[in-house]
């Protein structure tokens, strides 16, 4: 027999109504979500506009430093790469060759003592000895025991190889860095002290006085590698001789830094030209920077008429607006210039597609102006009324602590707070609403079951005056 709650369990359970009407009263919090995923998007859109127009200033920036070269850089080319090494040519604004002669290269200062026996103790029969050494601007006074304990309360003389080892590393110790002090063993049983100087020159030369006892005997019969009047670099530059401390030599010639490396046995020459394939490739840098910013900004505020699709930024005027305001800015001429000056991109071959991708038109435009008048472009670049200073200052317009972005940015985060903050409270809500149905619910389950008793009692009832 069919009974009323069995015909409410045949339909549904009543969780499945609870779930269908939560689904119903959902949707706000569904258009809010939708709303949050949009904001997110843009703020995600204009970080990445951010970051292509910070790249944007960055290139011309690093164009328009006086230091960069970027616009004037140099190609160098030495005759004789094993014997002169040219380092940079950052500093020179103009070609040039130089002829260089090495008579000698810079040498760091050594000095031998004699060899003689390790195990010996000739040294120790000169007694305890002090002696005065300075290398550059530094100037130690060393001494050394020539005895030391027999471990029985008495002396005993020390070896030739401890009183040596024992100065060697006292030099060590107080010119760290400045000097190297080492003891060899020549064979079995000789040995030998070096006194090396770290850094080149005459000025770095080891210079000892005053020396005592077995230092005296050390030091007064050392030997050098080098004569102390040959142990600075000696070169010629077109026919101007130059002596200098280090082979690495950065103020010969102004702006110009090389190393010797040996001496040469013929007039070799230093060659310094324009290097336009750097300069071109730095140019087609800051097209491909400036594209960059275009591109971003179009696939994030296009609109497709026909399916209606649109960017995440196609909302906003203001980025919208950037592309065409940066393109037409670099379509002026720098001020102050006349027919024949190159005053505009296009001077350069540098024009613009019907998208406003920037494009080198004319290759060979620029590389004529880039050989023969490599100041004007460089103004084009820098000069402060030059397009490119311009379209900078608009791009800083955007990026600045309070600029443009940063209101954009700023309302976009605020938008996405209070969409936070009322999705937040449309889950409480929607929490309570889906306990109050299922209250709800239960109640209503409680009546069925009272109606069913209540049900059966007349049924039974019935029933039993059948009988």
């Amino acid at each position: 027999m069919a009974t009323i709650s069995s015909l409410m369990s045949q339909t549904s359970s009543y969780e499945t109504f609870v779930s269908q009407l939560v689904e119903i009263e959902s949707q706000k919090k569904y258009q809010l979500q939708v709303s949050l995923s949009d904001r997110k998007e843009e703020r995600t859109a204009l970080g990445a506009v951010s970051k292509a127009i910070s790249a944007f200033e960055s290139k011309i920036e690093e164009l328009a430093s006086p230091t960069n070269n970027a616009l004037e850089p140099f190609t160098t080319t030495s005759s004789n790469e094993s014997a002169v090494k040219i380092n940079s040519a950052s500093g020179l604004d103009r070609p040039a060759e130089y002829k260089i002669d090495v008579t000698r290269t810079a040498s760091y200062d050594t000095k031998l003592s004699q060899v003689m026996t390790g195990a010996d103790s000739d040294l120790a029969a000169f007694s305890d000895g002090e002696v005065t050494i300075t290398v550059g601007d530094q100037t130690e006074t060393i001494s050394i025991a020539t005895t030391k304990d027999d471990g029985s309360g008495g002396t005993i003389d020390m070896t030739n190889e401890e009183i040596m080892q024992a100065f060697a590393d006292e030099v060590n110790s107080l010119f760290d860095g400045e000097v190297s002090a080492s003891l060899f063993n020549t064979n079995d049983s000789e040995i030998q002290l070096s006194l090396r100087s770290l850094t080149t020159g005459y000025d770095n030369r080891i210079q000892i006085s005053g020396a005592t006892g077995a230092l005296a005997e050390i030091t007064d019969n050392v030997s050098s590698l080098t004569a102390e009047s040959e142990l600075n670099a000696l070169f010629t530059v077109d026919g101007v001789t130059f002596e200098r401390s280090e082979n690495t030599v950065t103020d010969a010639i102004d702006g110009l830094s090389f190393t010797l490396l040996k001496e040469t046995t013929e007039q070799e020459s230093m060659t310094v030209e324009r290097d336009i394939t750097t300069a071109k490739g730095n140019i087609t840098d800051f097209i491909n920077s400036f594209n960059e910013v275009n591109e971003t900004i179009r696939e994030r505020t296009f609109i497709n008429p026909d399916t209606g699709n649109k960017g995440p930024l196609q909302g906003m005027r203001s980025i919208r607006n950037l592309s065409l305001s940066l393109r037409q800015t670099a379509l002026l001429a720098r001020e102050g210039t006349v027919d024949g000056d190159l005053g505009k991109l296009s001077d350069i071959g540098i024009t613009f597609e019907n998208d406003g991708t920037m494009k080198i038109e004319d290759s060979d435009l620029l590389e004529e102006a880039l050989n023969d008048r490599p100041d004007e472009v460089y103004a084009l670049f820098s000069d402060e009324t030059s397009p490119i200073q311009l379209m900078k200052a608009q791009a800083e317009s955007y990026t600045e602590a309070d600029g443009i972005l940063a209101a954009l940015e700023e309302g976009v985060d605020l938008s996405i707070d209070r969409l936070d903050k009322r999705i937040e409270k449309e889950e409480k809500y929607l929490s309570e609403y889906e306990e109050k149905q299922r209250l709800i619910f239960n109640q209503l389950d409680l009546l069925l079951e009272e109606g069913q008793a209540q049900f059966d009692q007349v049924v039974n009832s019935l029933y039993s005056y059948s009988y």
